[in-house]
């Protein structure tokens, strides 16, 4: 009974990040500078806000004392991310973070690697152990990734003082995360 509930669930919070309503499309249509920033922190805000969920299906694996401190640390950072970012939202109209940031087929694309991910990680069912705790960080490794790439992109284009701060703080945290989890992926889940 509980796997036929939490697999549904698992994909809906893996999908989380890649699902925006149709009606706030028109920004990615235009090249100006601005509506692209408003791309970039959509994307942004809607991976911040989206991670998060994943924590629930953390706490129902068996993980090692490095990965389960170490993931909770990135969600809590993710949680503060998104909440810094709606304040910003409203403090700054600029900064708009309610804009579609891909076109439907990446959307799609991002669902279908949702649910894949979902599947993989899924209590009872899904990896376990060392395989589990690998794929997991090797899954935050990415997003931070690119969300530091993103930021780094969006950097140059932003010209808010305000808003420039606030991204390259963030930018900041997002890389020594990288590394955080890098580090522990070569020192515990990968043979050298």
């Amino acid at each position: 009974m509980v796997k036929w509930f939490l697999a549904p669930v698992l994909a809906l919070a893996l999908a989380a990040c890649s699902q925006w309503s149709e009606s706030t499309r028109p920004a990615h249509s235009t090249g100006t500078s601005r509506a692209q920033l408003s791309v970039g922190y959509s994307l942004l805000y809607q991976e911040a806000d989206g991670l998060p969920k994943l924590q629930w299906l953390l706490m129902f694996k068996d993980k090692s004392s490095d990965m389960g401190q170490l993931t909770n640390e990135l969600v809590k950072y993710y949680e503060q991310l998104a909440d810094d970012m709606r304040k910003l939202a409203k403090q700054y109209p600029e900064m708009r973070i309610d804009v579609t940031p891909m076109s439907e087929i990446e959307s799609e694309e991002r669902k279908a690697i949702g649910t894949e991910q979902a599947k993989d990680l899924a209590p009872l069912v899904g990896k376990a152990g060392v395989e589990f705790e690998r794929e997991a960080l090797l899954i935050f490794q990415d997003a931070l990734n690119e969300q530091r790439h993103l930021t780094g992109v969006m950097l140059k284009r932003e010209t808010e003082p305000s808003l420039k701060k606030f991204l390259e703080s963030t930018k900041l945290r997002l890389d020594a995360y990288h590394g955080k989890v890098g580090a522990l992926l070569n020192r515990r889940y990968f043979t050298h």
